[in-house]
């Protein structure tokens, strides 16, 4: 008999097979991943206007509703909107941007520094920020 050289379609197909099984772990877990990645930078961004809206009160007395936080937000998968606003109080909501895989998740933050947070995986806000896609309590 002739040895044959080269690849059988058995070897080839379990190849196939184990880089399939591999891929079908990776692909979720690496998601989690940039999931995660963007929740942090919006929570950050929410943090950071928080900490502007106290510099102003701590400069001038009274919050100022109309300040921009574009430039926070400029990079970050949210959008953020300040509601609630009065001279002594506000409500910051930063709203997940579909188009960046974020739809669904939304965080909080008012003068008190109570967070809430509102993911995909949970049902009811909870009063606390969720930092993972798969997070249901804090």
């Amino acid at each position: 008999m002739k040895k044959q050289g080269g690849v059988t379609l058995i070897e080839l197909m379990i190849v196939v097979v184990i880089v399939g099984i591999i891929t079908s772990i990776a692909v979720p877990a690496y998601s989690d991943h940039v999931i995660k990645g963007k929740i942090a930078q919006g929570v950050a961004a929410l943090s950071e206007s928080k900490v502007r809206m106290e510099q102003v009160f701590n400069s001038e007395r009274t919050y100022k509703c109309d300040l921009d936080f574009s430039p926070v937000f400029q990079d970050a998968p949210f959008d953020v909107a300040v509601s609630n606003c009065s001279s002594t109080t506000f409500t910051m909501t930063a709203t997940g941007q579909s188009a960046k895989g974020m739809n669904g998740y939304t965080y909080t933050i008012n003068q008190s520094g109570e967070k809430t947070s509102k993911t995909p995986a949970v049902a009811a806000t909870q009063s606390c920020w969720l930092m993972s896609k798969g997070a249901t309590s804090c």
